[in-house]
């Protein structure tokens, strides 16, 4: 075939492959099918999961105590960071109630073991001893982070604590 004649046959097979529109995929259907069915069954679960504040660095939990009045449950720290410029941490102790009859925990005792405004702490580390739960922190002084800081406190049944090391020694 000349080169004129080859022009020609290749006219009459029709637009070359990349020239043809592309259809879509017949794999893609199925698997957006199987996305949409997964977001319909997780999306409800995710309405009802429990919101944790955008502040709170930490959340640890260890230990059980055991009261009179109040039930039983366990020791749980929360570390929540604040500020802009100088951030800084708070901590919370609390007592959480095992769930009651409706299932549902509640918190019975918490007590401020660091204000804020001072030091910059990193996750509790909570060690359970015989008469509750030891927790300690560690990190820096918020306006001088050379300054390294470790607290300890011992945390009993009825809301009680007990300062251990003070952050500020």
């Amino acid at each position: 075939m000349n080169h004129r004649n080859l022009h020609r046959h290749a006219a009459c097979l029709g637009p070359r492959e990349q020239d043809k529109p592309r259809r879509p995929r017949r794999i893609l259907a199925p698997a957006l099918l199987w996305l949409a069915s997964l977001w319909a069954v997780s999306a409800p679960a995710l309405a009802q999961a429990p919101v944790v504040e955008p502040n709170v660095d930490a959340v640890v939990q260890a230990g059980r105590w055991s009261e009179a009045e109040a039930g039983e449950g366990s020791y749980r720290v929360v570390v929540v960071g604040q500020g802009f410029e100088h951030v800084s941490t708070r901590v919370l102790a609390q007592w959480k109630a095992d769930g009651g009859e409706d299932g549902q925990a509640r918190i019975v005792h918490e007590a401020e073991l660091v204000a804020p405004g001072n030091y910059s702490l990193t996750a509790p580390k909570l060690t359970p001893t015989a008469s509750g739960v030891r927790v300690e922190l560690r990190g820096v002084a918020t306006y001088d982070s050379r300054r390294r800081v470790v607290c300890r406190f011992d945390l009993a049944p009825g809301g009680k604590v007990t300062v251990m090391w003070a952050c500020g020694l």
